[in-house]
């Protein structure tokens, strides 16, 4: 199953999306950084782990590095991180 959902993404352009995704957030947290501390640092700091985590998965997808144990696909699954990343950058844009 995991295999599965983790072959699904291995697609050139969602390889390309991820790269780009990952690259906008990284670009966002640099450009606008006490936005970035506000939502994600206030309260619950384990969002600012969150969006790190959703956009080091979205580099690793990105750069084409692939997986072949099942434990680690779990844990770096590209789904995952477009499901951190997307609404990250949704509410710093």
């Amino acid at each position: 199953m995991i295999h599965l959902l983790y072959n699904l993404t291995l697609k050139g352009l969602l390889k390309a999306l991820s790269f780009l995704l990952a690259s906008g957030l990284f670009a966002m947290i640099l450009l606008k950084s006490t936005t970035f501390g506000l939502y994600f640092g206030g309260k619950i700091p384990y969002f600012a782990l969150l969006a790190f985590y959703g956009m080091g998965i979205l580099w690793i997808h990105g750069i084409g590095f692939e997986i072949r144990s099942k434990i680690w696909q779990l844990v770096f699954l590209p789904l995952i991180g477009y499901a951190i990343v997307i609404p990250s950058l949704c509410i710093l844009f």
